[in-house]
């Protein structure tokens, strides 16, 4: 059984790649490494709060890592995390065991 720990991780795992505009964040910093937020806006064409607010969003889930260099913010792709959570879910939905007991 999944504790409650486990299941708020992977609830904002989920609910970070269930987002177009994240998606897009996520494939970008994917495919082509390690982005400036500027980057991110001149080539999302949306703003950049917006985009600073769909970054948060990726960082607490995990996949996205977010480091100052001076006035830049540079964003990165974690693989590894993204595969842990990946993994996780998988395991959760697949194994009997992990569902949640009673109620809706």
């Amino acid at each position: 059984m999944l504790n409650e720990s486990s299941l708020r991780e992977l609830k904002n795992y989920y609910r970070a790649l269930a987002d177009p505009t994240r998606l897009r964040i996520v494939q970008i910093l994917a495919t082509e490494g390690d982005q400036a937020v500027s980057d991110l806006v001149r080539k999302l064409r949306i703003s950049q709060p917006l985009v600073s607010w769909h970054l948060h969003r990726l960082k607490r889930s995990g996949i996205v890592r977010a480091e100052r260099l001076g006035r830049e913010v540079r964003c990165s792709f974690d693989r590894e995390r993204f595969g842990q959570l990946s993994e996780r879910g998988y395991r959760a939905l697949m194994n009997r065991s992990t569902a949640p007991t009673g109620g809706k």
